[in-house]
């Protein structure tokens, strides 16, 4: 629905961004965390492939987020379709975060998510800030390597080919081969692609309530 309203008004966003299910607050009920939502890597490729099929992906910016730690959590989503990246969780767990989920309780044991004076004294900010910022320079160190381990010159050309994922005890294939990448301007076609025939059907620009 947002695809044919962006198509019928011609107006876009700068960007927009992806919050896989991973991610979320420990303030969040368990069982929102734990059953709700689309997994990233799912989402991800959807909303990429929705712009590529409409010819509106090189305009719009793609941002990924949902238990991105690692630099080679970094190499995958972009690999997926993500233009940049976020980074809560790791962040977090530099400063000190233990996972405690009593953000919303005012009683985080660490005193990073808390407005009692006494809790945040157990976060020393001159100690945390190096630890924030090694983990930062180390990740983006790390990406960097991988990038260039992989033979590349630029993140700019990590392509879903390059990455292999195993889907059984003797075959790995490409992420080319795991997922659909539609071709630009496939949903504007007359034969819309089988997987989003259904989707592109309903969708209403005037409405977005669910399917």
């Amino acid at each position: 629905a947002i695809c044919k309203a962006m198509l019928e008004t011609h107006i876009t966003p700068d960007f927009i961004t992806v919050d896989g299910a991973e991610g979320g607050t420990g303030a969040a009920p368990a069982e929102y965390s734990n059953h709700m939502g689309e997994p990233l890597d799912d989402a991800l490729v959807f909303v990429h492939n929705s712009l590529v099929g409409i010819g509106l992906r090189d305009q719009i910016k793609i941002i990924a987020s949902g238990k991105i730690i690692t630099g080679f959590d970094m190499v995958y989503h972009i690999a997926l379709g993500a233009d940049i990246l976020n980074s809560a969780r790791g962040m977090m767990f530099s400063l000190g975060c233990i996972q405690s989920r009593q953000c919303n309780l005012n009683t985080c044991p660490t005193g990073v998510a808390t407005q009692s004076e006494r809790l945040q004294r157990g976060l020393v900010v001159d100690e945390k800030k190096i630890r924030v910022t090694n983990f930062h320079q180390n990740t983006i160190k790390s990406f960097l390597e991988i990038v260039g381990a992989m033979g590349l010159h630029s993140p700019r050309e990590i392509t879903p080919n390059l990455l292999m994922r195993r889907i059984g005890l003797n075959r790995t294939v490409p992420l080319t081969e795991v997922y659909e990448f539609l071709e630009p301007g496939a949903l504007l076609s007359k034969k819309i692609p089988t997987s989003f025939a259904a989707y592109w059907k309903q969708a209403n620009p005037q409405v977005f309530n669910n399917l």
